[in-house]
């Protein structure tokens, strides 16, 4: 038995040394890797393309004039102008009612600045009397003071209130001119022709100094206004004309830019346009939206690409990437770049990332790693 336990323990070990030595062997052996051969790719210039495009907008039609109207002093409304409303009875005028330039739209109380008037004019008479008797008193002491007969503190409170007296007169015509100014200005008139946009007062309504009373709008013609740009606002002048279109209305408005401003918006940074549309019929409502094109708007000149030439960028997803080829020695390498992409036209693409005059892959870039060897097919 113990001869048996003998010979299995020498053949297992002799198995293991066997593995050993195998295993010894193999790593002496040399291993060849056999290197990968360079990927042939199909080479582009990146070129420095500028673009053409017509550039829609949408636009809001504004009033090409609009008032605010408000009486000068306080007082209750006793009058509001009347139309003939559709049903043939007359109203006051209200909302969308048309008025002519000069009309009386409405008027407050006028015997309140009757009686203002009245007491300024009062006060004026007082006041030339006082002077008048101060000017007799003031020519006297003169007379005096040239003689010696009057001491000189005496005829210095004459003049005094002879200069006192001239002050007060022109106050008091001063009071009676504003009086006179408010109470022409009791009647609020319409400062052009046009729409009633709004109406703020009542009949008997205690109307407040500098409060909006009624608005109104001139539309003879209406400014579309809207923003571009800095690229585009180069391609706009005053007097040019553009094309208007409203939404589900077939016709075609025409107008000319009048308006471009001197600086951009801080908050957009777009420049403010304006263009005047004739609507001599009040097609145009303010408030309406409308569309216009500016054609043919060139942008800067930008590295452009093949469509081709862009991958996915493996370590960024989401981002793009192109394979540039830079000539190392006698070969060619790929190296990934990341790249921003842009506007497309036609089968390229604007990037941002890659320079003009660089070689990059444009046939032959699937499968291809950063740092890759290629091999350029003419």
């Amino acid at each position: 038995m113990e001869n048996k336990l003998k010979i299995g323990f020498g053949l297992a070990k002799a198995a293991m040394l066997l593995a050993l030595m195998a295993a010894t062997n193999g790593c002496h052996q040399p291993t060849q890797l056999e290197a990968k051969s360079p990927t042939p790719v199909h080479l582009a210039n990146v070129t420095l393309e500028s673009s053409s495009q017509d550039l829609r907008y949408s636009a809001s039609v504004l009033p090409f004039a609009q008032a605010s109207l408000s009486f000068k002093s306080a007082g209750y409304v006793t009058e509001i102008k009347q139309v003939v409303g559709a049903d043939g009875r007359r109203r006051d005028i209200g909302p969308g009612d048309y008025i002519s330039r000069g009309s009386v739209l409405a008027q407050i109380r006028h015997q309140d600045l009757k009686n203002q008037l009245d007491q300024a004019a009062a006060t004026l008479a007082q006041a030339q009397a006082q002077h008048v008797e101060a000017t007799q008193d003031y020519e006297r002491a003169n007379a005096l003071y040239a003689t010696q007969s009057l001491i000189k503190p005496d005829f210095d409170q004459a003049q005094a209130r002879f200069d006192s007296t001239l002050a007060g007169v022109d106050q008091a015509k001063a009071s009676v001119h504003q009086a006179q100014l408010a109470l022409g200005d009791a009647d609020l008139r319409a400062p052009f022709s046009g729409y009633i946009l709004a109406r703020n007062i009542e009949l008997g309504n205690l109307a407040e100094p500098g409060a909006t009373a009624l608005t109104i709008v001139d539309t003879t013609a209406v400014k579309v206004s809207f923003g571009v740009p800095e690229y585009a606002v180069r391609h706009l002048r005053l007097g040019q004309q553009f094309s208007i279109h409203l939404q589900d209305d077939p016709k075609e408005y025409s107008g000319r830019v009048t308006s471009i401003a001197a600086s951009a918006d801080e908050k957009n940074r777009v420049f403010g346009i304006e263009v005047t549309v004739p609507n001599p019929k009040s097609y145009l409502k303010p408030g309406m939206i409308a569309s216009l094109t500016v054609s043919g708007v060139q942008k800067a000149a930008a590295p452009a690409v093949p469509l081709s030439a862009v991958v996915a960028d493996p370590a960024s997803p989401g981002h793009y990437a192109v394979f540039v080829a830079q000539e190392q020695g006698s070969k060619w390498v790929a190296h990934l770049r990341e790249v921003t992409l842009g506007e497309t036209h036609e089968s390229d693409a604007a990037v941002d990332g890659v320079k003009p005059g660089e070689k990059i892959i444009v046939v032959g870039a699937a499968g291809l790693k950063d740092g890759d060897s290629v091999r350029v097919l003419p």
